[in-house]
Parts: structure tokens; sequence; C-alpha cells
């Protein structure tokens, strides 16, 4: 049986959920297509900046620990090597269109690392499904049964 080549840049950039790769010290060096689209930046405007520069907390809410939680969910893989599933997170998002207007959004992430040859982390992989709609629609039935 031959073997086939598996081409992992394609395979990477065609994955349907959202994935960003970071440095140990939050650089992203690369984003899917999926992570573009649910962004709403591109692969140009994510390479080489901060996570948190990019992604900052909304500052209408000041209550809310987003860039904390997944900081601390980040520094815990790059330290552990091991994969880190967040719970439930509300993220807002800036509108790219819109300097300093944030739309709410809620998220799964999970952080995972990736090993190099020398099993030391090289990369985070982080992984971030958007579940706005979903939580929207929940709030709006139990509203419906209160």
């Amino acid at each position: 049986m031959p073997t086939t080549q598996v081409d992992y840049e394609a395979v990477f950039r065609s994955l349907p959920v959202p994935v960003l790769l970071l440095t140990p010290d939050f650089v992203m060096v690369d984003a899917n297509s999926a992570y573009e689209q649910v962004s709403g930046h591109s692969r140009a405007e994510l390479v080489d900046r901060n996570i948190f520069e990019v992604f900052p907390d909304n500052p209408s809410e000041p209550g809310v620990s987003a860039s904390s939680n997944l900081s601390e969910s980040l520094r815990r893989v790059a330290q552990s090597g091991q994969p880190d599933m967040m719970g439930l997170q509300r993220y807002d998002v800036e509108v790219p269109a819109r300097p300093g207007v944030f739309e709410e959004r809620y998220w799964c992430p999970v952080n995972v690392p990736v090993l190099g040859p020398d099993g030391t982390v090289q990369l985070l992989l982080h992984s971030a499904e958007e579940i706005s709609d979903l939580i929207r629609k929940y709030v709006e039935a139990q509203a419906a049964n209160a």
C-alpha cells in the first residue's frame, strides 16, 4: 500500500474549528481560516503580535476577566506541557471596522502544547469554538419561560 504524503499546512488551514498558534510568550505565529473568519482579522493582522494587544478586555465590562483567564490557561500549558480545557468564557471582541466598539461573545477554549523533538513546549495551540448564538438562544428561552 503506497504511503500518502499529508500536507499538514493545508490540513491546518482547512480545519473547521478556529485555531491559533502562539509562542509560549503569547505572540501569534499562525491562524487558520476559521480563526480569521471568527475573529474578523486576517492572518497578516495577527501574526507577530501579542494576542492580548489584538484582543484586549472590553473596557466597558470591568468585571470581565477574560484575558486574565486565558493568560492563566496558556501559562499552565506552557509550564506543564499538558492541555488545558477552559470552561465557558465570555470574551468580548472589538469590532474590527469600529475601534472601541465591542461585541459580546462566548467561547469554549482549549489550549494544547505543541512539543518539539526534545519534549519541550515550542508552541501553544489555542482553539476557541464560538457559541455566542447558542448562549443567546438559551437566554431567550429562559426569559420566555420566566
